[in-house]
C-alpha cells in the first residue's frame, strides 16, 4: 500500500513539473547581428543592421508563442514563423528568413541579406535569456526613454515654427522638355522636365516606403530613376523618380499624419517641403535628420514620386544648415519644373 501511494506521489510530482515547464516563460532581449562568417558589414548595411539593434527587441518565451514587448506589441507563433516580417520590419524584403533555433540562453533567427553585394549573405539576429528582473528594468527605461524623446521632438518642432532652419528660394520657371519613361508594366509615363536634365534608370540600391506602396531596387512594381543635371551633382541626395504600379491607393495628406517624425515647411496641393526630425542618441537631444522635397503624380496606373532627402550626416561639418538648403533648393527648383505633359 505504501508502494502504490509513494508511485502516487511521484507521478504526480512528475506531471506537475511537466506542467510547470511548458508553461515556463523565459525573457530574452536582442543581442547582437553578424554575418555566419563573421565577416563585417559593408557600407549601408551595417547602417540597417545598426536599425534592427536600434529597435532593442524584447520578447516573452512561453510555449510556442513570443510575445514582444519592444520596440512594440505584437505576439508571433513560432510554429508559422516564416518570416522578418512578422517582426514588424515591413521594409526589409529583401531579408529572406530560412531558420531559427533556441540553444541554451541563445536564440537565433539565420536570414540571407539578399540586398547585399557581398559573397557573405548568410545573417544572424543573436537574442539573449535574461533574468525577469532585468527584462522588466529594461521595460521601464525604454518606456521612460521613450517619453523623454517624445517630449524633446515636440519641443524641436515648437521651435522650428519659430525659427525656421529651411531658408526656401521663390521657384522659376525653366525651359523643359518630354522625356519618356517606362514603368514596370511597360506603360509609358511622359514626362516635361528641365532642359538641363536627364533621367536614368538608376543602377544603385534603393529603397524608400510611401505610404502603403514600397518601392525599390528589389521590390515588385518598380523601376527608380535618377536625375542628372549637367553642373551639379549631389550624389545619393540629389533628386530621385520613384515609379510604382502598386495597386494601393496614396494620399499625401495619410502619408504625412503617419509619418509622425516629419513636420512640414511647406505644402502646395500634392508638393511638400519639410523636415524629418529624429533623435541622437548621443547627444540625448531631438535633432533634423534631413530636410527633404516630395512631389506626387499619378500618370494611369503608376505612382509617381519625385523625392530627394538631404541628410544632415552626409553634409561637411555635420550638421552643416547651408549645404543643406543649398541641395534642397536644387531639388525643389527641379521638382517644381516636372510634370506630367498633359499638364
Amino acid at each position: 500500500m505504501k508502494t502504490i501511494h509513494a508511485t502516487i506521489i511521484i507521478l504526480f510530482s512528475l506531471i506537475s513539473l511537466g506542467c510547470n515547464s511548458q508553461n515556463k516563460e523565459t525573457y530574452w532581449r536582442i543581442e547582437t547581428i553578424y554575418r555566419a562568417d563573421k565577416k563585417p558589414f559593408i557600407g549601408f548595411t551595417g547602417v540597417y543592421m545598426d536599425e534592427i539593434i536600434d529597435y532593442n527587441f524584447h520578447f516573452i518565451k512561453k510555449n510556442d508563442t513570443i510575445q514582444f514587448d519592444l520596440p512594440e506589441k505584437f505576439q508571433v507563433n513560432l510554429k508559422n514563423f516564416k518570416s522578418l516580417r512578422q517582426m514588424r520590419l515591413l521594409d526589409k524584403d529583401y531579408y529572406e528568413m530560412y531558420d531559427f533555433e533556441f540553444s541554451g540562453d541563445t536564440f537565433l533567427i539565420k536570414f540571407k541579406d539578399n540586398a547585399t553585394t557581398s559573397n557573405s549573405k548568410n545573417t544572424i539576429i543573436e537574442f539573449k535569456e535574461i533574468t525577469k528582473e532585468a527584462y522588466t528594468k529594461d521595460i521601464v527605461e525604454e518606456i521612460a526613454h521613450q517619453k523623454d524623446i517624445t517630449s524633446k521632438i515636440a519641443a524641436l518642432k515648437l521651435d522650428l515654427e519659430k525659427h525656421p532652419q529651411i531658408v526656401l528660394n521663390p521657384t522659376k520657371k525653366m525651359p523643359t522638355k518630354i522625356d519618356s519613361l517606362m514603368a514596370n508594366t511597360g506603360e509609358e509615363v511622359l514626362l516635361r522636365t528641365p532642359t538641363g536634365i536627364q533621367l536614368r534608370e538608376s543602377g544603385d540600391l534603393k529603397n524608400e516606403v510611401f505610404g502603403n506602396i514600397k518601392i525599390g531596387t528589389l521590390k515588385d512594381h518598380s523601376l527608380i530613376y535618377d536625375v542628372l543635371h549637367k553642373g551639379e551633382d549631389y550624389g545619393l541626395k540629389q533628386l530621385t523618380l520613384w515609379l510604382s504600379t502598386d495597386s494601393s491607393a496614396f494620399s499625401i495628406d495619410d502619408f504625412l499624419a503617419k509619418k509622425l517624425n516629419t513636420y512640414t515647411f511647406k505644402r502646395e496641393k500634392n508638393s511638400v517641403v519639410g523636415y524629418d526630425i529624429g533623435f541622437d542618441e548621443k547627444t540625448n537631444q531631438a535633432v533634423i535628420n534631413s530636410f527633404f522635397t516630395l512631389k506626387y503624380i499619378k500618370s494611369g496606373d503608376t505612382h509617381i514620386f519625385i523625392y530627394g532627402n538631404v541628410d544632415r550626416s552626409e553634409m561637411k561639418n555635420y550638421p552643416n544648415a547651408a549645404e543643406m538648403n543649398k541641395i534642397l533648393n536644387f531639388n525643389y527648383q527641379l521638382s517644381e519644373n516636372i510634370s506630367l505633359k498633359n499638364n
